[in-house]
């Protein structure tokens, strides 16, 4: 459940600068019945080495093993030159080939996928984008999808925040950046926290929570100009914005005269806020369904926090979730089917799956203080908040519990990562 801090004034900055220290990626995780895939260096690559970072992605769905370069020793520049006998005495299944091309409006590549197990072009296409880090992820988010059908997430955005300490100051800095966590750049600082930080479903806008001159705040801000707005405040607790899926509305939790805290939508456009539940217990951390019906929350109405669930028009309260004395931090997959949450286990708290329709829970981490879990746009990988060795990181789960990716940073704490929506069309 959300903590109540003590507001204070809060000073701000807006840059579109790329920030601080930098950051450590760890990539681990074993990857057994993956498909062999060899990721061909990309002619012409102007240094970005646009190969290891379409393996690296590769890798972390659990899906496939790419194959290092150097146990190829003829690497073909079209697939009229490759040499099928190789590869398969290689035991690889895939082969993608890519080379730079001359774009004055920005960066594009020309990728080719080839099945060696009967030498045919699964497909032969260009990408064109203004960074060239993007074609590397929109290259693997092909693959991925030519070969499962399932739509890459890669190309994507997250949000998190950045805690730094000196001394008895601390700064908090809202940070957008690649799915990898390279391009990072600053949205946000404060000398008082950010928290429950929430992408718009156009992606180009983030909703938090601060403080400034004694108020809690919602803020809304633009990632393209830097605007900023307050669309709501409280001198009490005000907290947890999300977003609707058509983008017109906030659901948030604020407490009345009396102190209680319940669930109310926000409309941005006229600012009219219509209050959702009227319980005496805590009820935060609202999410919609992905069609937008549905309200989940978090409450401890029964006793302890669990996740319960409301037409969004309001009415009826049922709960959503059963089994466990305690979960939390609910966000629904992108196909309505199941909910990353977290669940007190054995003294501590860790990130699972529950099926929305059998009821069952599958626990996918095993640490202490696991929370704050967010879910990639295709569904297939989970992002939270992880404790290790004293710090706080954010670690990247495929849906089979295994860690594939380890953001931190030397220069503080990362928390609440959100994952950005896919606006590609």
């Amino acid at each position: 459940m959300k903590q109540v801090i003590q507001a204070a004034l809060l000073t701000f900055s807006v840059s579109a600068a790329t920030v601080y220290a930098q950051l450590a990626i760890d990539i681990s995780g074993a990857r057994r019945a993956a498909q062999p895939i060899a990721v061909l260096p990309v002619q012409d690559d102007p240094g970005t080495r646009i190969d290891s970072i379409v393996s690296s992605d590769l890798a972390k769905t659990g899906l496939f093993q790419p194959v290092a370069p150097n146990r190829i020793r003829n690497r073909p520049e079209s697939p009229a030159q490759v040499d099928y006998d190789e590869f398969n005495r290689l035991g690889i299944d895939y082969l993608l080939m890519g080379r730079m091309l001359g774009d004055s409006a920005g960066h594009s590549a020309q990728f080719v996928l080839d099945r060696i197990s009967d030498e045919r072009v699964l497909f032969n296409q260009r990408i064109s984008v203004p960074n060239v880090r993007y074609i590397a992820h929109q290259a693997a988010d092909l693959v991925l999808e030519r070969l499962t059908g399932v739509r890459g997430a890669f190309a994507t955005r997250i949000a998190y925040v950045l805690e730094q300490r000196s001394g008895d100051s601390r700064r908090y800095r809202l940070i957008v950046s690649d799915v990898d966590g390279a391009n990072r750049h600053e949205v946000f600082s404060g000398s008082l926290p950010i928290l429950s930080p929430s992408w718009s479903p156009d992606g180009r806008q983030l909703a938090y929570m601060t403080y400034y001159n004694h108020h809690a705040q919602i803020v809304v801000q633009s990632l393209y100009g830097g605007a900023r707005r307050v669309v709501a405040q409280a001198q009490g607790t005000i907290s947890s914005p999300a977003w609707s899926p058509d983008g017109r509305e906030i659901a948030l939790s604020r407490a009345d005269e009396n102190g209680n805290i319940d669930i109310y939508l926000l409309d941005l456009a006229s600012g009219g806020e219509r209050r959702l539940t009227t319980h005496a217990g805590i009820d935060t951390e609202a999410v919609f369904s992905p069609d937008g019906r549905y309200i989940y929350f978090t409450s401890d109405r029964a006793g302890s926090p669990n996740i319960y669930r409301m037409n969004r028009e309001g009415g009826a309260v049922t709960r959503a979730v059963f089994g466990g004395n305690y979960s939390s931090n609910s966000e629904i997959s992108p196909d309505g089917r199941t909910m990353v949450l977290t669940r007190q286990s054995g003294g501590g708290y860790q990130i699972g799956l529950y099926d929305l329709t059998t009821r069952r829970f599958r626990a996918l981490t095993d640490g202490r203080l696991d929370e704050g879990a967010t879910v990639a746009p295709n569904g297939r990988l989970i992002m939270y908040t992880a404790m290790e060795n004293g710090r706080s990181v954010i670690r990247m789960i495929n849906l089979k519990g295994r860690v594939t990716q380890t953001l931190s940073d030397p220069s503080g704490q990362l928390r609440a990562p959100a994952w950005g929506p896919d606006t590609r069309r």
